[in-house]
């Protein structure tokens, strides 16, 4: 993180990136909330959001609004960019997990090939399943959409990671013959309901921003890192290493690029201007030894309890 700048949300290191949201902590001019209330959520009895959520979740937008976008701002209307571009490994190969694999039973291909190595690497060692989000931008972006669909295929997940903006639900469906009974760890859960083929969605909802797991009850070796945050400014590579976010407003950013399974993080300074796509190229290194000799990550937990650092 930067010192002596307000920026609200600059890191993915640790926590710090879920508890943040995107934009800088100085409203902008024309701001909705009087500058002396600006730093205080609005309270219940008289919040009226002054710009729109996508939520899916129940009765909540209200709740929603006060959490992605506590100073009431307006939408944002401004000039935005987009930042493109590819990651990629380097370092050691990702070793092989037999203990993962040694849990999946029967015919599960695509189980075994997503979850047979600590991370997961497609041509010219392009890195899937990195979490690459853009913050420290001015102005108030919503989400525009209500949920995040993650397909259920071959005992595995379509990803590895998920990345979801406060207030979407997370939708599982099954794309096989088999059913799926998702769970979203760190999360209370009054019910499971089954992902059946062919049939509707089984619907989690992520209580509050935090870092959760996905699993399944039945086949438990399946699992993807959820990262719930307060902005849309965000995506997650597949096995081509590509990501691309839009909407930014122009100005001076913060990308952040992060590999759960290793928690290596990279970090750029950019400057997103109106109709000229940022193109980059970002390396996450891995050392397998250090890597092996770091303490193990801790379990997800609801994000209430998580300590998190506040932005500076």
């Amino acid at each position: 993180m930067r010192r002596g700048k307000q920026w609200c949300g600059a890191s993915l290191l640790g926590l710090a990136l879920l508890a943040a949201s995107a934009c800088r902590s100085k409203a902008p001019a024309g701001d909705a909330t009087p500058a002396s209330s600006a730093n205080a959520p609005p309270s219940s009895s008289a919040f009226k959001p002054a710009a729109p959520v996508a939520s899916g979740l129940p009765n909540a937008k209200d709740l929603v609004s006060k959490v992605v976008n506590p100073q009431n701002q307006r939408e944002y209307t401004g000039p935005t960019g987009t930042v493109k571009g590819i990651v990629t490994a380097s370092g050691d190969q990702a070793p092989p997990s037999p203990q993962h694999l040694a849990k999946i039973k029967g015919a599960c291909p695509e189980g075994r090939a997503a979850y047979s190595h600590l991370f997961r690497e497609g041509m010219m060692r392009s890195l899937a399943d990195v979490l690459v989000a853009v913050t420290g931008y001015q102005g108030y972006v919503p989400e525009k959409q209500p949920k995040v669909l993650v397909a259920a295929r071959g005992c595995s997940f379509s990803t590895r990671t998920v990345a979801m903006t406060f207030g979407q639900t997370l939708d599982v469906v099954s794309k096989d013959g088999e059913a799926y009974v998702p769970t979203l760890l760190g999360s209370r859960m009054e019910a499971q309901l089954l992902a059946l083929p062919g049939g509707g969605p089984s619907t989690l909802y992520p209580p509050q921003p935090g870092h959760y797991f996905l699993s399944d009850s039945i086949k438990v070796f399946m699992m993807a890192d959820v990262f719930v945050v307060k902005y849309p400014t965000h995506d997650v590579t597949s096995l081509d290493g590509r990501f691309e976010i839009s909407g930014i407003p122009v100005g001076k950013a913060r990308l952040s690029a992060m590999l759960p399974a290793t928690r290596a993080v990279v970090e750029k300074d950019i400057e997103i201007k109106a109709g000229e796509p940022l193109e980059l190229a970002i390396t996450l290194p891995f050392d397998a030894k250090a890597h092996t000799a770091a303490p193990p990550s801790p379990s997800a937990a609801p994000a209430g309890s998580v300590s998190v650092p506040a932005p500076p």
